[in-house]
Parts: structure tokens; C-alpha cells; sequence
């Protein structure tokens, strides 16, 4: 899938292939073009390849799950939430902050994913 940064593509970083293919299936149905990294590259190079608005990264995921991806990936105008199904999002609130990475928690609702979604893809000022 060729997507680029045109507010619709949203890349999906899980340890989890089948967790991936969920979220991934939610964003399309959310009107939005998943995007996954490419096999063995990192999440900094996934976001300069595709300049994706939004990241969703799962908490378990080690690269993108840390303070060395949130900053690149901020330069690149890349917008990141991290979710969490195992992970405290406590642990996680002060390194969010100071990137601006919003958190949730697994389950979520369609209505909750969608209005993540477009804010997460919103064009800044």
C-alpha cells in the first residue's frame, strides 16, 4: 500500500502480528489507510518512509514504545498514541507529556478509536 502524508495514513506498531491486523482492520474501517513497517525496519525509518499524520504504537513494542522513537517521529510531524493492554499507563503519563503522546487502553470503543483518529491525523497550525 503506497500512503503517504495526505492526514489519512496511520502506522501501526505492535509486537503482535494478530493485534496489529485488529487495530489495523479498525483503522480502515475508521476511513483511514493502515500502514506497517516494512520487515526488519525500524520505527524511526517506518516514519520517514511513509510521513504518516498518525502512529499507534503498542506499549509492548520495545523501538517504538520509548522516548527515542516519540522524539523523531514528533520532527517528522508524526502525531503518536501508544496503547496498552499489559504495560501501566501510569509508568508511561510523564514520557508522554513531554511529547505529547496521547495514551489509551485496549479495549476501546469504535467511537473512542475514530475521534483518536482524527485528532491524531488533524493538520497542525
Amino acid at each position: 500500500m503506497s500512503a503517504g502524508n495526505d492526514g489519512t495514513s496511520v502506522l501501526i506498531f505492535s509486537a503482535d502480528a494478530l493485534a496489529a491486523a485488529l487495530i489495523g482492520a479498525a483503522v480502515e474501517l475508521a476511513g483511514y489507510s493502515p500502514v506497517f513497517p516494512l520487515e526488519g525496519e525500524s520505527p524511526r525509518a517506518a516514519v520517514l518512509r511513509v510521513r504518516a499524520s498518525g502512529a499507534l504504537v503498542d506499549c509492548d513494542h520495545e523501538e517504538a514504545c520509548a522516548e527515542s522513537f516519540f522524539g523523531p517521529a514528533m520532527m517528522a510531524g508524526t502525531r503518536v498514541a501508544v496503547f496498552s493492554s499489559s504495560r501501566s499507563v501510569r509508568q508511561l503519563e510523564p514520557i508522554a507529556n513531554e511529547f505529547g503522546v496521547h495514551l489509551f487502553e485496549l479495549p476501546i470503543d469504535f467511537v473512542q478509536l475514530a475521534a483518536l483518529l482524527a485528532d491524531l491525523t488533524r493538520r497542525q497550525a
